[in-house]
């Protein structure tokens, strides 16, 4: 059991710093201070695709992302 919640913890960690990594080089690409809040959203988006993806085990990681953003675009513009 303790493995398990160490497992956990240390894959919530990863992801964690993958967001932050993404959110930062977002940042530097559009730097704009009213624009993080959007690129961090994009960054977590993109990170939770990512782990979609690789659980689901079939299509492109290209895919799983234009299926994701086209779905947080289709529920914001309803």
């Amino acid at each position: 059991m303790r493995s398990t919640e160490t497992l956990l913890a240390r894959e919530h960690y990863h992801h964690e710093r993958q967001e932050r990594i993404i959110t930062e080089a977002l940042a530097d690409r559009w730097p704009a201070p009213e624009r993080q809040q959007a690129l961090r959203l994009v960054a977590m988006a993109g990170v939770g695709t990512k782990i979609r993806s690789s659980l689901e085990r079939h299509g492109s990681l290209a895919d799983h992302l234009d299926e994701a953003f086209a779905a947080v675009q289709s529920e914001l513009t309803r």
